[in-house]
C-alpha cells in the first residue's frame, strides 16, 4: 500500500504540472489527464483537488472556468455511467471528455463573438482531449501496476522440498515392504519336517513300540510317513495304499492319520494368516506408494509464471476495470502439461454484481488464450469479493446418457455408474456391475465407485485409485461379493481417452465409418491383492461416441458372438445424441431377449465433439 500512495502522489503532482502545458491558449492536457487518472479510481478527492489547485495557480480566469466546469462535468458523467452500469469504459469517458471540453470551448467562442478559427481549434482541441484519453490509460494503468505484483515466496519452495523429502520417506517405506517374503503357496520342505516332528513327538515317544519303528535304519516308517505328509498336502485326505503298508508296522495307524490331519489343518490355518499378513504388507506398501506419488505430484504440480508474464496481468487488470471488476493479488500458473490457471482477488466497482462472463472475456483477452472459470466458481462478481480460479479452456465437449433396467423380478439394481468431472480437463466415466443382483450387489459396486471418486477427486491417477480402492475391498473381504470395474478417463483437451477394465465387460468405440471393441479378462476387484490394471490408449475424433456396458446385455443376446453382433447394432444407429443412442441400444438387447431381462442392464454412451 506504501508503495501505491507514492504513486498517487506522484500523479497528483503530475496533474498540476500539466496545467502548466498549453497550446494555441488550450489546455486539452487537462480533461484529458484528469478523464484518465480518475478512471484508475485511485482517490478521485484528492485528484479534484490537485487539478483545481493546477488550474488556479497556472491558467488564466477566463480558460479556467472552462476547465473547470469540463472537469466537473467529466467526473459528474463517470459518475452516472458507473451508477447506472456499474461501469465507465475508456470510450464513453474519453467520449464525455471531448463533448464537455467542445462545448466548454464553443461556449466561450460564441460569447466573445469571434470568427471561424476559434470553434475549428475547438475541434481540434476535443479530438486531441479523445485521443489522448485513449492512449493516456494505459500509460497511466501501467504505472499505476508496474512491481507490485507479488513475489513468489521462498516457503512456497520450502514446502516443496519437504513434500519431496515426505514422498522420498513413504517411497523408502514401501520397498522395505515389498522386500518382505513373498506370498507362499504351499509348505516347505523345513515346514514339513517341522510337523513331522510335532506328530511323531505326540505319538510316537509316549508308545512303546517307538523304538521298532524309529530306531531301526531300515525301518520303513520313515518313507511311509512321508509320503502320507504329502498326500495330505495335495488332496487332504491320506493315501489308501500307504494307510494299508502303515498298519502292517504301526498298530496306532489309525491315530497317526487323525493326529496327522488336525496337525494339518492347524498349519494350513497358520499358512492362511501368514499369507494374509504378507498381502497386507503388499497393501501397505502399495499404499506408501500412492502417497508417495500424490506428494511428488503436489510439490510438482504447477509452476507460477507470473513474474514473467506481468505485461498481461498489467492487461487483465486494465481490462477488469473496463468492465466494472477490480483484481487485485493476480497469480498465473503454468501446470506439467504447459496449460494456464489464473487466479486473482476480483470485487465489482460501485455496489454492483458484474457477471463472471464479463470477467472471462477480460481474462482470456489479457491472456490471449480461451479461459474459462472453474466448475465451482459463481455466476456473478459480487463487491464484497471473493478469490476466483479460471483454467484454459478444453478444445472438446462432451455430453452422456445412461439407460438401464433392473433384473425380472428385481427392485434394485445391482449396477452403478457415475461420470466424473475433474479440475484439470479430465471426464472419468465409471460403470460397476456388483456379483449376482439385488440391494447386496447394489450396496458393493456402490462402495467401489464411491471409493474411486473419492481417491480420484483427492488428485489420485485412475490407476493408483484402482489399486487403493481394491486393496480397501481385499482387507474388507466381506461375503466374497465381487464387483467389475469400467473406467473410461477422457482428456477434453487432446481427446484421449484411457481405458480401465478390471472383469468389466467389452466397451466399444463407435467411429464414422466403423465400430471399435475393447475387450477384458482380469478378474474383479477384491479378489486378489495383486491388480491387474491394464490400460487401453485411445484417441479419438470429432463425432465419436463411447459406448459401455454390463455383461447382462450382452450375455443375453441370443447370439453366438455377441460382441459382434453388439458392433453391428451400435454401427446401425442412425441417433446422433448420447440419450438417443442409448435408449436404442437398449430397446435392440430388449427385444432379442423377448423384452426380459435375465441380469441388470446398464448402457452409458458419450459424445465428444470440437468446439
Amino acid at each position: 500500500m506504501k508503495r501505491l500512495s507514492v504513486k498517487q502522489v506522484m500523479l497528483y503532482v503530475g496533474g498540476i504540472l500539466m496545467c502548466q502545458i498549453s497550446w494555441m491558449g488550450c489546455f486539452p492536457l487537462i480533461p484529458a489527464f484528469f478523464t484518465a487518472v480518475c478512471l484508475e479510481d485511485a482517490a478521485r478527492g484528492a485528484l479534484c483537488a490537485a487539478m483545481f489547485i493546477g488550474i488556479v495557480l497556472f491558467v488564466p480566469i477566463a480558460a479556467a472556468v472552462k476547465y473547470l466546469m469540463a472537469v466537473f462535468v467529466i467526473l459528474v458523467t463517470i459518475k452516472l455511467f458507473e451508477w447506472a452500469e456499474g461501469r465507465c469504459t475508456v470510450i464513453c469517458a474519453a467520449s464525455a471528455a471531448s463533448i464537455a471540453t467542445f462545448m466548454m470551448a464553443l461556449s466561450g467562442e460564441l460569447l466573445n463573438v469571434r470568427d471561424a478559427s476559434g470553434i475549428m481549434v475547438s475541434v481540434i482541441e476535443s479530438v486531441f482531449v479523445f485521443s489522448a484519453i485513449m492512449i493516456g490509460t494505459r500509460f497511466v494503468d501501467f504505472f499505476m501496476q508496474m512491481s507490485i505484483l507479488p513475489q513468489r515466496e521462498d516457503t512456497d519452495h520450502y514446502q516443496e522440498v519437504r513434500l519431496v523429502n515426505y514422498a522420498d520417506s513413504f517411497s523408502g517405506l514401501s520397498k522395505i515392504f515389498s522386500r518382505m517374503s513373498s506370498v507362499q503357496k504351499g509348505f516347505s520342505a523345513e515346514q514339513m519336517g517341522k510337523i513331522q516332528n510335532e506328530l511323531t513327538g505326540t505319538l510316537c515317544m509316549n508308545c512303546n513300540q517307538c523304538a521298532l519303528c524309529w530306531d531301526k535304519e531300515e525301518s520303513p516308517m520313515y518313507s511311509y510317513l512321508a509320503y502320507m505328509l504329502q498326500s495330505l498336502q495335495r488332496t487332504g485326505e491320506p493315501d489308501e495304499e500307504i494307510v494299508v503298508q502303515m498298519q502292517e508296522y504301526c498298530p496306532y495307524t489309525d491315530a497317526v492319520i487323525q493326529e496327522s490331519i488336525r496337525i494339518f489343518e492347524k498349519a494350513r490355518l497358520n499358512l492362511a494368516w501368514y499369507n494374509r499378513l504378507l498381502e497386507n504388507r503388499e497393501i501397505i506398501a502399495q499404499q506408501l506408494d500412492a502417497m508417495a506419488y500424490i506428494m511428488e505430484d503436489c510439490a510438482n504440480e504447477k509452476n507460477e509464471i507470473t513474474q514473467e508474464n506481468r505485461q498481461m496481468m498489467a492487461e487483465i487488470k486494465y481490462r477488469a476495470r473496463e468492465r466494472g471488476v477490480i483484481v487485485q493479488k493476480l497469480h498465473l500458473y503454468e501446470n506439467k502439461e504447459h496449460r494456464w490457471q489464473f487466479s486473482c482477488d476480483a470485487y465489482a466497482k460501485n455496489g454492483s454484481c458484474i457477471s463472471m462472463k464479463e470477467l472471462t472475456k477480460a481474462v482470456s483477452a489479457g491472456l490471449e488464450r480461451e479461459m474459462r472459470p472453474h466448475r465451482d466458481e459463481r455466476a456473478l462478481v459480487s463487491p464484497q469479493g471473493a478469490v476466483v480460479v479460471f483454467e484454459e479452456d478444453t478444445c472438446f465437449h462432451e455430453t452422456h446418457a445412461v439407460a438401464r433396467m433392473v433384473k425380472d423380478g428385481g427392485r434394485v439394481s445391482g449396477d452403478n455408474y457415475s461420470f466424473l468431472e475433474m479440475d484439470d480437463g479430465q471426464m472419468a466415466m465409471m460403470l460397476s456391475d456388483g456379483m449376482g443382483s439385488g440391494s447386496n450387489a447394489c450396496k458393493e459396486s456402490e462402495l467401489v465407485l464411491e471409493l474411486l471418486e473419492k481417491f480420484m477427486e483427492a488428485g489420485f491417477s485412475e490407476e493408483t485409485a484402482l489399486k487403493m480402492m481394491n486393496s480397501a475391498m481385499v482387507i474388507r473381504g466381506e461375503d466374497d461379493l465381487y464387483s467389475t470395474v469400467d473406467i473410461c478417463s477422457l482428456d477434453l483437451y487432446t481427446a484421449r481417452c484411457n481405458l480401465y477394465k478390471i472383469g468389466a465387460a467389452t466397451t466399444f468405440i463407435k467411429h464414422r465409418d466403423y465400430v471399435e471393441r475393447v475387450e477384458s479378462s482380469s478378474l474383479p476387484v477384491g479378489v486378489t491383492h495383486r491388480l491387474e490394471t491394464g490400460n487401453t490408449k485411445k484417441q479419438l475424433e470429432n463425432g465419436d461416441f463411447l459406448v459401455m456396458m454390463t455383461d447382462g446385455v450382452l450375455e443375453y443376446l441370443q447370439e453366438e458372438d455377441p460382441d459382434l453382433a453388439m458392433c453391428e447394432i451400435i454401427k446401425n444407429l442412425q441417433g446422433k445424441h448420447p440419450r438417443q443412442m442409448a435408449d436404442a441400444i437398449l430397446e435392440e438387447a430388449l427385444e432379442r431377449t423377448g423384452g426380459k431381462a435375465a441380469d441388470d442392464m446398464t448402457i452409458l454412451v458419450c459424445g465428444i465433439w470440437k468446439k
